[in-house]
């Protein structure tokens, strides 16, 4: 919960929804659009980014005003996961300056940071920002989807959820070594001996490895504090 802000110029356009082809978000878009053809303009905006965000996901009892800048959301979600995609829904809409969020949560977990896309990112990238590790793009991608489309389809001004994670664990195959998977996981080879001591446990030598060994893959100075 909070006040967050978003890039005005960027974001969805008024009318174009996505998201879930249930009949509930159906009824909500017809519903938005019957609001627009009486409601003033920011009543009618209101209307659209709350159908829109029950496209997406699920939140009870959703109420949404727009003045022209903020966007208000209330109700009450069933997850962090939920919440937090409401507010990118709203955020992520043309116009929309700032998200103040009201939702509920019925099961609080650690929220996300947020990330405003600027031109040349890449979920790579991103992911060796946050978490010291390039391959971890695919969580960043899940995490807002089904926002995101592709994880290519990205935009400057875009604001993504980067949730807090748990190190990964990388199981040894045929052939590798910890330079080899140090370049599979970070862009480079040079990090294997933060990956030995990650796993001195069970390894004896940074040259010794064996075949489905299971490394754990340490995230290089985090933003956001690891998940237990």
């Amino acid at each position: 919960m909070g006040l967050f802000s978003f890039v005005k110029s960027a974001g969805r356009k008024i009318g174009l929804f996505g998201g879930r082809k249930a009949a509930e978000a159906e009824e909500a878009i017809a519903a938005a659009k019957e609001a627009a053809a009486a409601a003033s303009a920011h009543d009618a905006v209101a209307a659209d980014i709350r159908a829109a965000i029950l496209s997406y996901v699920d939140v009870q009892s959703l109420a949404v005003t727009f003045d022209g800048e903020t966007v208000a959301l209330s109700g009450t979600a069933s997850s962090q996961v939920d919440a937090e995609k409401a507010v990118l829904v709203a955020g992520n809409t043309e116009g929309v300056a700032q998200v103040d969020d009201n939702i509920e949560v019925v099961v609080p977990e650690p929220p996300s940071l947020h990330h405003t896309v600027v031109k040349g990112d890449s979920l790579s990238e991103i992911a060796g920002t946050y978490y010291g590790v390039i391959r971890l793009f695919d969580v960043i991608f899940e995490a807002n989807q089904p926002m995101l489309e592709h994880p290519d389809e990205i935009y400057p001004g875009q604001v993504l959820r980067i949730p807090p994670v748990k190190p990964p664990v990388h199981t040894v195959s045929s052939g590798e070594t910890l330079g080899t998977i140090s370049k599979h996981w970070y862009g480079e080879a040079k990090h294997y001996k933060a990956i030995y001591e990650a796993n001195t446990s069970i390894l004896s030598s940074p040259d010794v490895i064996e075949v489905g060994q299971q490394l754990t893959i340490p995230l290089m100075d985090p933003k956001l504090p690891p998940l237990a």
